[in-house]
Order: structure tokens, then sequence, then C-alpha cells
């Protein structure tokens, strides 16, 4: 298991103090949580897991989880105004790529809205979900998945050609403590330099710096039509605007897939 010890001394150093619960298997880091907060928590919490037998991403796919694997879920509260929601989840997405660029991974890229790629295939994952605990009082689930000691052989073989893992492309194990910690670091400083300009610009400019979508030819399935078009820019809110051949949309959430160039 992750050392409990070495992530309460990270987390003594930080404005985050999230409660922590470390287990060796969970259903789902997210569900955890979830029922956590509806047993009355209200803290911050830190849920971490070794394996996970029902982890989840986006659209209740599945996020295989076994061991070596970083799997957490961090709850806040939502930071500025409640349209800021989507926001934590590309926040958390530039503290996991720099987190990795740190390790000394390289061609680290951000996929919207919510994934971390290697050298164009799938490393990380973020889900989302927001939990009302009262009027107009909300707290934010972030279940981050990312496979850091993980031979792809464990993973199903239909996704093995777009999911990669930070041990695939280092060769050689790392340590998911020092990983955890540092993330949790990078998401701090994120969180609070937000609330000190009030804005998310600082994360979205460096979204824009790290990420694989812009100026792509992209589809987009958002449960209920299909566009394809070219991805023009990240909004203030972090939805999408995209060029189609019938005029710009903005895409506030959907299933994104880059597509080659014509």
């Amino acid at each position: 298991m992750v050392n409990p010890e070495l992530i309460h001394r990270c987390v003594e150093k930080l404005t985050l103090n999230p409660q922590i619960v470390c287990l060796p298997t969970v259903d789902s880091t997210n569900d955890e949580a979830k029922r956590l907060i509806a047993s009355g928590r209200r803290a911050e919490l830190l849920i971490l897991a070794d394996t996970q037998t029902h982890g989840r991403g986006r659209y209740n796919r599945t996020w295989h989880s076994p061991e070596g694997g970083l799997y957490l879920s961090l709850t806040l509260r939502p930071i500025l105004h409640f349209d800021s929601i989507p926001l934590h989840s590309i926040l958390c997405a530039c503290a996991i790529a720099k987190a990795l660029q740190n390790m000394g991974v390289d061609e680290v890229e951000l996929k919207w809205p919510n994934d971390v790629l290697i050298a164009e295939r799938k490393v990380a994952g973020i889900l989302s979900e927001l939990i009302s605990i009262g009027p107009d009082e909300h707290l934010i689930v972030l279940g981050i998945g990312i496979n850091q000691n993980t031979p792809l052989n464990l993973l199903p073989e239909d996704i093995r050609y777009s999911t990669t893992s930070i041990l695939e492309h280092l060769g050689r194990t790392t340590s998911r403590e020092k990983l955890l910690c540092d993330l949790l670091t990078l998401i701090d400083f994120r969180l609070q330099a937000t609330r000190s300009s009030s804005s998310f610009d600082m994360v979205l400019d460096e979204w824009r710096q790290k990420n694989a979508t812009l100026g792509s030819k992209i589809r987009v399935d958002d449960g209920s039509m299909t566009y394809i078009g070219i991805a023009k820019e990240i909004l203030p809110d972090g939805s999408l605007l995209v060029h189609t051949d019938d005029g710009d949309i903005t895409l506030c959430t959907g299933d994104l897939t880059h597509l080659c160039q014509d």
C-alpha cells in the first residue's frame, strides 16, 4: 500500500488539509468518497486505493485499475463561482502533466476535457462529480487515475493501442508516494493561485500551452449529436469552441477524438 505516514507528512505542508483514507482495494474511490459524504463527512477527503474493482471514467466507462496504478479521489468545496466547477478538472489535468514532467516524462500533452497523454496515448484521466450537501452547498469529488507502475499486459487488449503507463514510457518503476505528494503540492499551488487572483486564467493559459486539442481536427459526441470540426479555443468556463462546416459551436462536455488532418 501507499505509505500513509509519507502522505501525512506531505499534506502537513499544504493549504489543503484532507482527511486521508488509505484502502487496499475499493469498488471506486469516488464512490467511497460519496459514501463518506453521505455519512456526514464535510471536511476535505483524500481517498487512496491500491486497486479498484469498479473504477469509473466519464460516461460510466470502466477505468481498469490493476495494482501499480495511482488511484485517488480528492473532495473540495468549489472555489470561486458555481460555473467554475468544470475548471477544477482542467486544473487537476495541468497538475498531473507537470508532475509527470517533473519525473522526466516527455511528450506529455492534455486532451480536452480531462485526459493526460504521453506520445498521444492516454496515461491519466479525471472524473469530476458534484455532490449537493445542502441548499446552495456542494462538494466536488475529483477522481484521478494514473497508469503509473502498470504493465500494459494487465490492461484489456482492446485499449492497449491507445493507452500507456509511466512504467512503459520510462522503463522503470517509480515511487507512488513521491508522485502523489508532488501532485498534491501542484494541485494545492494552483488552487491557491486561483483563489488569490479570483480567476482560472493561469490554469487556462497552462492548459493552452500543454494541450494537443487546439488546432486539431476533432470529432465530439455530446450524447445527442456528433460534431466534426477544428478545435479553436478553450473558453473562460472551460468549454471548447469548435469551427464546423455549419459555423462555430461551443461544447461544454463531450467524448472527443482527435482525427487525422485531411
